[in-house]
């Protein structure tokens, strides 16, 4: 029997990094456009955190997602529009940094998920349940003697048949 060739090609070495290339290239561009905004004089970005990117499969687009210090507020609309005017720097930014044959259109979108965590705190700080209260800590934890199975309680040793 013949072996056949496999057309010349050599098989692709494995690379060092064991996750997709679309997960690379996501650290890779948060890394980018928070350097950009880091740099940037603009006092409208106040305290603007990039909270991840997230690239599609075909690099047409890249979401970025932001974060500000505060919830949601009325300058958010602000906040976008100023987001909109760097667009293109940072997609210049993008292009020189990452050599990418192809540059991913970019479009800001605020992190939903750390608004709502943002939300969550708020209410239970509303909740005001103080560590000292005795109903907190019925709920909070479980009383160690009474789920102790070697309890020297004379109430559970009688209910357990056992005797001195």
């Amino acid at each position: 029997m013949a072996k056949r060739s496999s057309g010349g090609r050599k098989p692709r070495p494995a690379t060092k990094r064991h996750f997709p290339r679309t997960a690379r290239l996501n650290s890779l561009l948060i890394e980018i456009v928070a350097d950009y905004f880091e740099r940037a004089d603009d006092d409208r970005f106040g305290f603007l955190t990039v909270t991840g990117v997230e690239v599609d499969a075909d690099l047409n687009v890249a979401q970025v997602f932001v974060s500000t210090l505060g919830g949601p507020t009325d300058d958010d609309d602000e906040l976008l529009d100023a987001l909109e005017e760097h667009r293109k720097p940072v997609q210049r930014a993008v292009a020189s940094q990452a050599q990418l044959r192809k540059t991913p259109t970019v479009v800001f979108e605020f992190d939903q998920g750390v608004r709502h965590g943002a939300r969550v705190e708020e209410i239970l700080a509303t909740l005001d349940i103080a560590p000292d209260d005795p109903e907190a800590t019925d709920l909070a934890a479980p009383d160690p003697e009474s789920t102790d199975p070697e309890s020297t309680d004379p109430e559970t040793t009688e209910l357990s048949g056992e005797s001195d």
